[in-house]
């Protein structure tokens, strides 16, 4: 806010309450010539006001600071879902002014993006815009944890993406922030190659469509009653099994619903007639054609990449949702996979390299079966750790 501004508020704010007051006389703005001194002691006490009354104007946080907390805690009885999840708005909405500032972050408050320590104010606070339309809560009142799944955008709008985002809350105050996005890929146009963006970001076939992430199945939004409710214990252990599964190649060994769907950056990877060929000379073998069991059955992903750190985020008992992550390897020297039923099948070039993908996945659950399953997955740099696996 400029000087100039602030000094038209602060007349205008005299001579209103000049006028609020009977029989006093009202002078008009022309009409008042203080000292040079006067304005000065007046600006002064006017710009303490603004700051005590929280005006101050958004500076998308270059001169914020983290308020220190009171002698007191902030508050000590439980969150409840509505508690965690005004934290999450909280939280979105201080995002979307870059600016840390007013939120009840606790001294040493932990923040991470895609694994790395970023400080405040920093990283996606510098981009981000707004959340989109796709929108799915997590609560764990029991453990204080919130979480979020959904779309979002950046540099007003002009690139997309999607994120999910653990909170954890101690004391009515935030203790820690996992941020983990996957954004579009914005590939030159026009020919340069079918692989334009390099080693480190090679094109995948199955890369983000943020554009597919319009409002969320029902199902996910969908509390779990009655005795379809699966205990936490249960529902921790399904989503294991997966990574067991997919490790062994064995579609049984995953606690699958006989419906069980799954979608992959906004693709079905179930079931999907259109799936992707990944070996012109085997036209009939499309990836993401199967269930969900018979996708690990077929072992072609499995004989690419080795599942490590996987870890949970957050689990909801009431919604019958886990979200997690986990990292796979791929070593980038297997040229060909045996695939049953089929025979050997070329890989693509794209995984003709070492690299490594977040994958990040949330599952709905109910009587202790996997009903449907939104996954994320896209390139970082082989051997990649986050700091909360260290």
């Amino acid at each position: 806010m400029r000087i100039s501004e602030i000094a038209l508020r602060f007349r205008e704010w005299r001579t209103n309450r000049q006028e609020s007051l009977p029989g006093v006389a009202v002078l008009r703005p022309y009409e008042l010539k203080p000292s040079r001194g006067v304005v000065a002691r007046l600006m002064a006490v006017f710009l303490l006001s603004l700051v005590a009354l929280g005006i101050a104007a958004a500076d998308e946080g270059k001169s914020s600071v983290i308020a220190q907390p009171p002698a007191a805690p902030a508050g000590s009885s439980p969150c409840n879902r509505d508690c965690l999840y005004g934290f999450a708005d909280k939280f979105f909405d201080a995002l979307g002014m870059h600016n840390p500032h007013g939120v009840a972050f606790a001294p040493g408050v932990k923040y991470t993006e895609n694994g790395q320590n970023v400080a405040l104010g920093e990283g996606i606070w510098k981009t981000f815009s707004r959340r989109g339309t796709y929108r799915v809560y997590l609560a764990d009142a029991a453990n204080g944890e919130t979480g979020f799944y959904g779309d979002f955008s950046e540099y007003q709008g002009t690139l997309l993406g999607v994120m999910a985002v653990r909170i954890k809350v101690q004391d009515r105050r935030i203790a820690e922030v996992e941020v983990i996005t996957s954004r579009e890929q914005l590939r030159p146009v026009g020919g340069l190659g079918a692989n334009t963006a390099g080693i480190m970001t090679p094109r995948m076939f199955n890369e983000l469509n943020p554009r597919a992430f319009v409002s969320p199945d029902a199902a996910l939004l969908e509390s779990v009653t009655g005795s379809a409710r699966t205990p936490r214990e249960q529902l921790i252990a399904a989503t294991q099994s997966y990574f067991d599964g997919f490790t062994q190649s064995k579609g049984s060994a995953v606690a699958f619903d006989d419906k069980c769907s799954r979608r992959e950056n906004g693709m079905a990877a179930t079931g999907n007639a259109d799936g992707l060929v990944a070996d012109p000379a085997q036209p009939a073998f499309r990836i993401f054609s199967g269930s969900c069991a018979a996708e690990i059955d077929r072992g072609f992903f499995s004989a690419l990449s080795k599942v490590r750190d996987r870890r949970l985020l957050v689990v909801d008992e009431e919604q019958g949702l886990v979200l997690n992550v986990a990292m796979f390897d791929n070593r980038g020297n297997v040229k060909t996979v045996a695939v049953n039923g089929v025979g050997n099948i070329a890989v693509p070039r794209q995984f003709l390299r070492p690299m490594s993908f977040i994958e990040l996945q949330l599952f709905k659950i109910e009587i202790g079966k996997i009903r449907e399953i939104e996954g994320l997955s896209w390139a970082v740099p082989y051997g990649m750790r986050s700091v909360w696996d260290k």
